[in-house]
């Protein structure tokens, strides 16, 4: 066999007496030359080198053209970084026509298989949550209390200003569609008791929730996934450190801890904001603070308290554990921060419906 010009793609096979075909690549591979033109048979195939320069794209397409079909395409005696693209190529080619072959069927199937996963890694985490939180409780948990304190001013503290905007605001707005209605009927004394009812026991807590996953879920998630980009964590791991207990422990205890505080903060700020509308139409100050005390009892302090503890869980929560299964890239990041918010508001509606069928069962 005369060999081909030097600095040119080649490509030969040979066929073993095991049943073995072995394909030998060498010369300098680019696009603008032309490939050569072999035929590969057999379900094993084995692929040498042999006097290989340089090469582009070309080659991992050539070999990903050849080996697609093939059993057995052993690429193990080729460098390191051929082999590379090589599955770089090989997944490139999946994921643009693995959709394409899938029947409803298929993707119905593979879609249950992907939720049961995202729920079993969900379940997992809680579990380590709950174990980290007992190993607190009697002093064998390895927390990092110095990012505690940061987290309790950059959950609460900093978050006072856009939660008294929104608290006011919304106070202001059910005052005024109150006012509205209630003026039909000459009962305009009770937009007080609308408002302030609905401050403590509903809109205070759930709103302070939804602005606890738009700022601190999405900020847990983009800080602990950029974490798993860096491989901080799987050093936190080889020095024998659950990364739950030294990272999201004291992000999950400040947040649960300062947005009941926060919700509070909102309810009174929505009453006074409801005052504003209120006494701007039918009733004076004397008239609207009697009746908002009236209409405030423990008990509905106590369920919008109740509430507000359990959605500043979830909050951070869910932005702890979209940060911990984030994919380890840029784009893994952003889709974990996004994902954080919407599983949190999702998981806040859930459990606020849940809570008031329970605490409608129990007359609260």
């Amino acid at each position: 066999m005369s060999q081909p010009p030097s600095g040119s793609p080649f490509a030969r096979t040979e066929v073993r007496a095991d049943g073995l075909a072995v394909v030998t690549v060498g010369g300098c591979w680019n696009l603008d030359d032309p490939l050569p033109s072999v035929v590969v048979r057999g379900d094993r195939v084995r692929v040498v080198a042999e006097d290989l320069g340089d090469f582009d794209s070309s080659l991992p397409a050539w070999l990903h053209a050849h080996g697609k079909n093939i059993r057995e395409f052993d690429l193990t005696a080729l460098p390191a970084r051929l082999q590379s693209l090589v599955r770089m190529a090989e997944k490139a080619a999946f994921q643009e026509t693995g959709d394409e072959k899938l029947g409803l069927l298929e993707q119905f199937g593979t879609w249950g298989v992907e939720s049961g996963s995202s729920w079993a890694r969900a379940f997992e985490h809680i579990g380590h949550t709950s174990l980290g939180f007992a190993r607190m409780l009697i002093g064998r948990a390895k927390v990092n209390w110095g990012d505690f304190t940061l987290q309790l001013q950059t959950a609460g503290v900093d978050a006072l200003p856009i939660v008294a905007l929104l608290g006011f605001l919304t106070g202001l707005i059910m005052a005024y569609v109150g006012l509205i209605q209630l003026r039909q009927v000459g009962a305009t004394v009770y937009v007080a008791n609308l408002v302030s009812l609905a401050m403590t026991r509903e809109m205070g807590a759930l709103m302070t929730g939804v602005i606890a996953c738009g700022r601190t879920s999405t900020a847990f998630a983009s800080q602990l996934g950029s974490m798993n980009v860096s491989q901080e964590t799987d050093a936190l791991r080889a020095l024998g450190i659950q990364p739950v207990e030294y990272l999201a422990l004291p992000r999950i205890l400040a947040v649960t801890l300062m947005v009941p505080l926060l919700a509070v903060f909102a309810t009174f700020v929505g009453v006074f904001g409801g005052m504003i509308v209120a006494c701007a139409g039918d009733l004076s100050v004397e008239q609207y603070l009697t009746q908002a005390i009236r209409a405030i009892s423990f008990k509905s302090f106590l369920v919008g308290f109740i509430k507000s503890i359990a959605f500043g869980f979830i909050a951070a929560w869910a932005g702890c554990y979209r940060g911990s299964v984030a994919k380890r890239s840029a784009l893994g990041v952003g889709e974990a921060a996004t994902s954080a918010a919407v599983l949190g508001i999702t998981l806040i509606v859930v459990s606020d419906a849940i809570f008031a069928v329970i605490f409608n069962l129990f007359n609260l």
